[in-house]
Order: C-alpha cells, then structure tokens, then sequence
C-alpha cells in the first residue's frame, strides 16, 4: 500500500528589481507591512516567531530558515481552522536586475478541508505576488484592493 502524500503547490513570479531588494521586501516588517500585511511583529529571521496582522486576523509565522537572498522557510496555521500548519518556502533567483520568486506551501491533507484550505491559500499568495510586484515595480500599494 502507498501512503498519499500531503497536498501542495508552487508559485513564481519575475519581479524587475534585484534579489537584495526583492527579499530584503519579503523579510523586513515594515517592507512586508507595505503590501501585504497590515503589520509584522519583526522580520523574517531564522528561529524566530513573528506575528503578521491582517485586519482582525493575527496569525503566528514561526521561521524555520532564513538565508540571506536565497530563500526563506516558515511555518503557519492553515487557513480556514483545519486545525494544523503548513510549510511555506520562498526561494529567490538572481537574473540581471530581476529576480524570481517561488512560494512553495506543502503540509494540506487530502481531504475536502485540507483542498478547501489549500485553495483558500493560492488566492493568498495571488493577492501576495500582485502587491509585491505593484510595490517594488510602481510603487503602488494594492493590498486593501483586495477583499477576503
């Protein structure tokens, strides 16, 4: 008998700006409360819990790896109360004056509340990649523009 594996997925979006000011955007507080959270408690530092604001919706991000322009690994509660967490991983590549990014989120088990979850999640990281983008491209902040 094989074991199912847990659900997951990746995203990658090319951002035109360097890798040193793509994750310094991701990681800092006050960059990531610039387009996407309402405020972090701190910045994304290996070992470290930082506490993101959404609104009414606090949500403990405990950081299990941080490397400096190459990736950074956290783990959070999935979304809709499934009553677990989830692995996220960013990883960002150099190319010129861009920078790619993937998020990777894993940990979803295979069942209606763990797909409702992870499909909850990609509209997040949608909503994620978008305002990241606007941000560092334009300048534009586009997180109130979206609605849960």
């Amino acid at each position: 008998m094989t074991e199912q594996q847990d659900l997951g997925f990746t995203f990658a979006c090319v951002i035109n700006a360097p890798v040193d000011r793509v994750f310094a955007t991701v990681a800092k507080e006050a960059a990531i409360s610039s387009f996407f959270t309402d405020a972090s408690s701190g910045p994304l530092a290996a070992g470290s819990t930082v506490r993101w604001r959404f609104g009414d919706l606090e949500i403990d991000v405990n950081v299990e790896e941080a490397v400096r322009n190459q990736r950074i690994v956290c783990n959070w509660p999935a979304s809709q109360n499934v009553g677990y967490r989830t692995t996220f991983t960013f990883t960002f590549a150099a190319d010129g004056e861009c920078t790619t990014v993937h998020v990777s989120e894993t940990g979803w088990r295979r069942n209606d509340a763990g797909i409702a979850s992870a499909f909850d999640q990609c509209s997040g990281w949608t909503h994620f990649f978008a305002s990241l983008k606007a941000r560092l491209e334009y300048d534009v902040d586009l997180k109130h523009f979206f609605a849960d």
